[in-house]
């Protein structure tokens, strides 16, 4: 394979073309008590496709690999997130001893490599219901599931040479969602479609131990429930997220019946009513009958079954572990209005969700159980997860006039960014590292004036998005109870944009271009620590405007991977027809 050139090393002398805000954020760590004795490489080779390094100095580097290839959810060994962790860090991989991976019995991508069917996701194709088949036998024949292992184990012998360490999808869920949400025990839980058998397990932790309490087949899966909807709406099952946006316009109650047919909490909610059949088909009952529904109805009712089911799930296992914090993965978990009703339970004191809850930190999660099997430190939190590429001011440059925009370097960039914001302009930021997870948090964004009413006409427009999508504020962490209800027990999470709250009245009445028609808003909680350039412009704006909020989306046209390069964020700006470009320490406009 060739090796890309991603132009960014922390350890070397190009960390001088980086701006000194980006510098004070170039190099995130680990507490020391977590920082291993040798270099940890852990990869997630299934869809979504993911790699991470944490140093023996504590430095972390992760990025999913859809975001180098551009093609969505890229499946497959992440060879082009390994040459970019091997330039950045200066760490071969023939340098470390140990190979951490997840998924021990997900032979078929160590098979087809990138060349994963698509169609294994259509959630009522032949294909799919193998694959689910195929991992009730992993969750119910234990040594089904050893053999498997063994292959797994096999295939990657014959690649590597080094020692293999697997990390099964679900604890690497629940290692990724425990180990970095700061608390000293809680209850874990991960739920998604599938992996390595399962669709959710619960596990009680307390200081560096995770136990695995129950867990729930793959054939009983919520995440195939909402896909299934998802597919019924016209919506790819890998966007499913989409409906949790289309339910706030239609009525719950319009397929509640034939919802409750399809999804429910059974055995005293310790488990869910089969979603899966080889002879289940969206032309038979009831789905024959939902596709007549109306899509918002559709979703607005799937959204509530949803809620309703899970919340009681953990519920019932908040209840039996005694945990009164609860830290969320899996791709469930990516549902926002979920983990609001979560955190409104009254069992429940604290929520954290792992910013990266799909599969996208599979990787992290078996790193961090891998580390923390050795060294048994206590759960800490992220100071941020700028962890990925970052780009020279060469490359901007070289980008810039490969794209034929007209740009100049202000004295002061982070004020002409407010003042263009102030000014109602539309902005694209690439700067420093790219973040870690599924949300845009500054570094790779689009911002806008929150309190423009319309803004989703022609936003959504520009950008080829569904209109019924809402946009999410950025707000400087000290004003966050002036805007939202109820963020104190998840203002960690908040950081990270992975739970809604409602918005307070003055929300509603000052940035009613970020609060959705619900009264919900997913925000993005900013600390001037996170990422101290960003903060700068939101500290600039509010002196202007009064409002401590920006409207921040992810820097991205419709349906392709958040923009990675100098490169992806010049062609991306080009086509959406944004006002500027924020690129560095640079300001662009087309001609």
């Amino acid at each position: 394979m060739k090796t890309a050139h991603w132009g960014w090393r922390r350890n070397d002398k190009r960390d001088a073309t980086l701006s000194d805000d980006n510098k004070k954020i170039s190099s995130a760590r680990l507490p020391e008590d977590w920082r291993p004795a040798r270099h940890v490489f852990a990869f997630h080779e299934d869809t979504n496709a993911n790699a991470v390094l944490i140093t023996s100095g504590g430095e972390i580097y992760a990025v999913a690999e859809e975001r180098l290839t551009r093609k969505r959810f890229q499946a497959g060994f992440p060879q082009r997130s390994l040459a970019w962790i091997t330039e950045a860090s200066g760490v071969r991989l023939d340098e470390v001893d140990t190979l951490v991976f997840g998924n021990p019995t997900h032979f078929l991508p160590r098979v087809l490599g990138t060349h994963f069917p698509s169609f294994e996701h259509d959630m009522f194709g032949t294909v799919h219901k193998i694959m689910l088949t195929y991992h009730h036998l992993c969750f119910s024949v234990p040594a089904f599931a050893a053999f498997m292992k063994l292959v797994c184990r096999s295939l990657l012998r014959f690649r590597f040479k080094q020692q293999i360490v697997f990390v099964d999808h679900h604890d690497a869920h629940a290692a990724s969602a425990y180990y970095t949400s700061g608390f000293k025990e809680a209850c874990a839980v991960s739920a998604d479609n599938y992996g390595d058998g399962y669709a959710a397990k619960v596990f009680d932790c307390q200081g560096s131990e995770i136990k695995f309490v129950r867990g729930v087949s793959a054939l009983n899966s919520p995440g195939q429930f909402y896909g299934e909807i998802a597919q019924i709406a016209g919506i790819h099952p890998l966007l499913a997220g989409k409906l949790t946006g289309m339910a706030a316009s239609g009525n719950p109650d319009a397929a509640a019946s034939e919802m409750k047919q399809l999804f429910d909490s059974i055995s005293n909610d310790t488990n869910f009513t089969r979603t899966f059949g080889l002879r289940r088909s969206k032309n038979s009952d009831p789905f024959n009958r939902l596709a007549a529904v109306n899509k918002p109805d559709l979703a607005a009712s799937a959204q509530r079954r949803f809620e309703d089911t899970l919340t009681r799930f953990v519920r019932k296992a908040v209840r039996d572990t005694g945990r009164r914090h609860v830290a969320l993965a899996g791709g469930s978990f990516a549902n926002v209005r979920l983990n609001q009703k979560i955190l409104e339970l009254p069992e429940v004191d604290s929520v954290w969700i792992h910013p990266a809850m799909t599969d996208q930190g599979i990787a992290m999660g078996a790193a961090l159980a891998h580390i923390a099997a050795q060294k048994h430190p206590l759960p800490f939190q992220f100071e941020n997860i700028l962890l990925g590429p970052a780009p020279t001011e060469d490359e901007m440059i070289a980008a810039l006039k490969k794209f034929d925009l007209a740009w100049e370097r202000p004295e002061h960039v982070w004020k002409t960014a407010a003042r263009l914001l102030a000014d109602g302009k539309s902005l694209a930021r690439f700067d420093g590292p790219m973040e870690y997870g599924l949300r845009a948090l500054g570094n790779r964004s689009i911002l806008y004036r929150p309190d423009d009413p319309h803004v989703h006409d022609w936003l959504n427009k520009k950008l080829q998005r569904a209109s019924y999508m809402p946009f999410a504020p950025m707000t400087m962490e000290p004003h966050a109870a002036k805007c939202y209800q109820n963020v104190e027990g998840a203002l960690e999470a908040a950081r990270f944009m992975t739970i809604s709250f409602y918005a307070t009245d003055w929300m509603k009445e000052k940035c009613p271009g970020v609060v959705h028609i619900d009264g919900t808003v997913r925000p993005q909680v900013l600390r001037a620590s996170d990422n101290p350039g960003m903060y700068r412009i939101l500290e600039e704006y509010y002196r202007l405007t009064g409002l401590p909020s920006v409207l921040n989306t992810s820097f991205n046209m419709h349906s392709e991977p958040i923009v990675a390069t100098a490169d992806d964020a010049c062609l991306a700006f080009k086509e959406s027809e944004l006002d500027h470009l924020v690129i560095g320490p640079f300001v662009a406009s087309t001609r």
